[in-house]
This record gives C-alpha cells, sequence and structure tokens, in this order.
C-alpha cells in the first residue's frame, strides 16, 4: 500500500476534443467520451449522487481535460434518472456502467478500464469490477470502508478535544447510538457488502491484477476517521503496491477548493499515467 497526505504539484492543463457517445437500452443514455483510450486505459466517471456528469464544480470535465492532454481517454455519464438521463426501471449504475463498457469497446476501440468516482460513483465501480472483468483499475472517492476500533479511537479522540458541552451532547447520544436506535446511519443509503463480502472482494481483485486507487476526504466524517481504519477494513492485502490510499482532513466530500480540486486531479491524472504505462492486464 502506498499512502500520501501531501499535495501534488499543479501542472498546465489543455483543452480536450470530446464526442457525444450513445448507449443503454434503445440508445436512451448518453456521455461524453474525452480523449482517446484505443492506446490505453478509459477513466469511466459515472454521475453521483444528484451531481450531474460534469461533476461538482465541473470536476469531470476538468479532469477529462488534464487526461485528454496526456492521450488518456476518459467517458462520463449520467446514470437513469440523474442529469439528462431517463429513469429506466431495472437500470442501476453499475449496469449502466458495464453497458458503457460494451458501448466503447464496440465502437470507439477501448479495452482497459478504470471505473469510480466520488461516493455512490465508487460504489458503481466497485459492483460493476465484480460482475464484469474488462474494469481493470478502481478509482475510489469516499468509498466503501468500515468502522471499528480504529474509528472509534479517533471518534473518541476528537472528543476529548473539544468542549465540555459536545461531552454531554455525545452522552446523550450514546445510548442510541450503542443500540443502533439513532435513526438512518448513512450506509443505509449506499450499496455496499457486508465487511466480510469486501475483504474477500478487494482479495479477489488483487489475484485479478486490479490497481485501487482510495482517497478519503475529511468530510467523510461518518465513515473514516484514522488511516489505520483502512487496514481493519481491507485487511493485510491494503500493503500491496498495487493500492494507494491517501487520507486528506482537509478536503471537502466534493471539492469546492480550487487547490483542493487540483491536488485531486493532479494525483488521478498520475495514477492514470501509471495504469498507461502498465499497458493490457
Amino acid at each position: 500500500m502506498n499512502v500520501a497526505v501531501r499535495p501534488v504539484q499543479e501542472q498546465g492543463m489543455a483543452q480536450a476534443a470530446s464526442v457525444l457517445v450513445r448507449f443503454g437500452p434503445d440508445n436512451r443514455l448518453t456521455g461524453i467520451l474525452a480523449g482517446s483510450g484505443a492506446s490505453g486505459p478509459t477513466l469511466l466517471l459515472p454521475s453521483a449522487g444528484l451531481q450531474p456528469r460534469s461533476g461538482p464544480f465541473r470536476l469531470h470535465v476538468e479532469l477529462a481535460q488534464r487526461l485528454a492532454a496526456r492521450g488518456i481517454g476518459s467517458f462520463r455519464y449520467d446514470v437513469p434518472g440523474v442529469g439528462e438521463a431517463p429513469r429506466l426501471p431495472g437500470w442501476d449504475p453499475a449496469r449502466t456502467t458495464i453497458a458503457a463498457i460494451d458501448r466503447l469497446e464496440q465502437d470507439h476501440g477501448c479495452r482497459i478500464f478504470a471505473a469510480g468516482g466520488i461516493c455512490s460513483a465508487a460504489d458503481a465501480g466497485w459492483e460493476a469490477a465484480t460482475l464484469d472483468s474488462r474494469v481493470s483499475a478502481l478509482l475510489m472517492l469516499d468509498g466503501i470502508c468500515f468502522g471499528g476500533p480504529w474509528y472509534r479511537y479517533a471518534r473518541v479522540l476528537g472528543l476529548l478535544r473539544r468542549l465540555p458541552g459536545e461531552w454531554r451532547r455525545f452522552a446523550r447520544m450514546l445510548p442510541g447510538r450503542i443500540g443502533k436506535q439513532a435513526g438512518f446511519e448513512a450506509e443505509d443509503f449506499r450499496n455496499w457488502p457486508d465487511h466480510a463480502q469486501a475483504r474477500h472482494q478487494f482479495a479477489r481483485f488483487l489475484e485479478r491484477d486490479v490497481p485501487m486507487l482510495f482517497v478519503f476526504s475529511g468530510a467523510y466524517e461518518d465513515h473514516f476517521l484514522h488511516p489505520r481504519q483502512f487496514e481493519w477494513s481491507f485487511g493485510r492485502a491494503v500493503h500491496d503496491p498495487r493500492v494507494d490510499m491517501h487520507f486528506w482532513p482537509d478536503c471537502d466530500h466534493t471539492y469546492f477548493g480550487g487547490l483542493h480540486r487540483e491536488r485531486l486531479i493532479a494525483t488521478i491524472e498520475q495514477w492514470m499515467l501509471a495504469l498507461a504505462g502498465r499497458g493490457a492486464p
């Protein structure tokens, strides 16, 4: 595992040529293919939550331009019911991602696919990778992870740094949390396997030689608060050199800050360049 907390230096940008691609049932779904993925990896970027395919603060657009300038393709698309995409019964983000792969492979010569993004887009990439071996790399931004002792340790440590008023508030909330009576949890809205399944799937990805880039932001505090939580989530397999993990407590979940967004784009850019250097799996 490669763990880093430092920002990456800013680099120049270039405008990317882009193509509208129709796919899915009766070609009712659309996406934007930027750059060329015919001779290297193509990064699949599904929409996340209610954000359209351009990404929060046009993150996907800026990332596509950066990657295209490096000769790397990307495909940003709306999942059914988001942005310009109609609701399609039975079409979840993972199935949509696989349909995008089918069209890009058939009509545009793309052969190597990385998939993922922020939050639910990371979930879509993970699930698609469990269903289709053509997903050969995963981009997990505030993606799947599990609590455990290191999460609780960081939570208590954070509490001790707060004012006594906060301690009293936490004490009132504690019985409900212990008894699972505090209402909906964030994971209730995420499509995650259970802990044992996730560990098994993580190990299987590595058996398939799937590189993974995980980035956890400071705004993901309902799920991730301490770097050592990563190993507790997925086991000693996280030390594999094909796994990269960054914990950036100073960043927001949607990377609204320009410097934070630049750090993320540059990190993904370097990761995709490394994928391109690996060649076909």
